[in-house]
């Protein structure tokens, strides 16, 4: 690997391909099946969240004064750039609509003369629907920009300032995501069965959003170090990041069991249906079982030795399994209303191909090498610790590796 080159010649050319397979695979699909679209909007969800996510990372970093990710904030800032790219790739849901949306097809009728659907066909009408999802985007593309400004300009001239309007930046991305999130995923998910409705939805979607960003953060830091980069990072930024992807995969579980249990006891027809059609059918109840598996039981029992937060090998295995499980949790919310039985096709595999490729060549452009550390942060000292300070300014510093026992 050629010094200051995250990847190779070949490498992007992989990224290439991965992006050509899912063109080639997604308009083939798209000319034979429908199943395009529910493929499509779940993979556009899976890396959006993922990127979102990296926004809240460097958020919560910033509003609650944590020093010690400083030396890594670079990693989630570079995946932060992904987001305007997801969103104008999230909005050509436009075009398939009618396809995934039955109130996109026309008005929504009640079953009983109690039940007043004037509200709901209001809130669903296309123009208002995409409306606000061109409002959610742009707000958060607005604030990423400033979050991503006041970092990379106190690199130019060393200024505390900037640091105080991260943390306002951050403060009011927060408040605006949660808001606008929680209404996002009422409309681009829990509309898609439109008599279901769950008020901790929102919750829940965030839930899944902080487990699967903190895994792919964790990820893509531990490549780095495998090529070299990022020797400051050390043990206790590694322990630190496998006790994050622990807690947001119990606090997952947690709003997991919550719904499921709600909806269980109150027992209404309109929310029950939801869990029917995931349980009614062997294959879809695999897929119920696995889901929980694969989001919080693995990455949760891999995590909670101490040993292993440090350990790259047992870090990567545990994280992937919960990026696995976020993709299959999205999977488990959007198929099963409209198919039968659980399956992979063509269009899953060319798309989740061609998505990460995407992710990881907005990435790679996004991450600069030359500043891969916040060296004028004042709370850089505080993240490396005194011993290795001289490390983030020496020019000669050895790539480091954590044990990978």
């Amino acid at each position: 690997m050629a010094k200051n080159v995250i990847i190779n010649g070949l490498e992007r050319n992989v990224l290439v391909g991965m992006l050509a397979a899912g063109v080639i695979g997604g308009i083939a699909t798209l000319m034979s099946s429908d199943r395009f679209w529910f493929s499509f909007l779940q993979n556009s969800l899976f890396f959006l969240t993922i990127a979102l996510g990296a926004v809240l990372f460097v958020a919560f970093k910033a509003v609650s004064n944590a020093g010690w990710s400083t030396v890594l904030r670079r990693v989630p800032e570079a995946m932060m750039g992904y987001v305007p790219v997801g969103a104008v790739g999230l909005l050509m849901v436009f075009f398939g609509r009618s396809t995934l949306y039955e109130w996109a097809r026309g008005p929504l009728v009640a079953h009983g003369p109690e039940v007043d659907l004037s509200f709901k066909n209001a809130w669903l009408s296309t123009p208002f629907f995409f409306t606000r999802m061109v409002i959610y985007l742009a707000l958060w593309c607005g604030l990423i920009y400033l979050i991503k400004r006041a970092s990379f300009q106190q690199d130019v001239d060393g200024n505390v300032e900037h640091t105080r309007k991260r943390k306002i930046y951050s403060s009011i991305f927060l408040v605006v995501f949660g808001i606008t999130f929680s209404l996002a995923s009422f409309d681009w998910i829990m509309s898609l069965e439109p008599m279901f409705y769950s008020t901790i939805f929102g919750f829940y979607m965030i839930a899944g959003t902080l487990t699967s960003s903190a895994a792919a953060i964790t990820i893509l830091v531990i490549l780095l170090k495998k090529r070299g980069f990022l020797p400051e990072v050390g043990d206790k930024h590694m322990h630190m990041l496998g006790q994050i992807v622990m807690g947001f995969a119990t606090f997952w579980a947690y709003i997991w069991i919550s719904q499921y249990l709600l909806i269980y006891y109150a027992n209404l027809p309109e929310e029950t249906i939801y869990y029917y059609r995931r349980t009614s059918t062997n294959g879809w109840m695999t897929v119920f079982i696995v889901n929980l598996f694969l989001n919080w039981v693995i990455p949760f029992v891999m995590l909670l030795p101490r040993q292993v937060k440090m350990n790259s090998t047992w870090m990567l295995t545990a994280c992937g399994i919960a990026l696995v499980g976020h993709w299959l949790d999205l999977y488990a919310m959007i198929f099963p209303a409209f198919f039968g039985s659980p399956m992979i096709g063509v269009a899953d595999v060319a798309l989740t191909l061609g998505f990460i490729g995407l992710f990881l060549f907005v990435f790679v452009r996004n991450l600069n090498v030359e500043k891969l550390i916040p060296r004028n942060d004042p709370y850089l000292e505080e993240s490396l610790g005194r011993e290795g300070l001289h490390l983030a300014y020496s020019q000669k510093a050895a790539p480091g590796a954590f044990n990978e026992v």
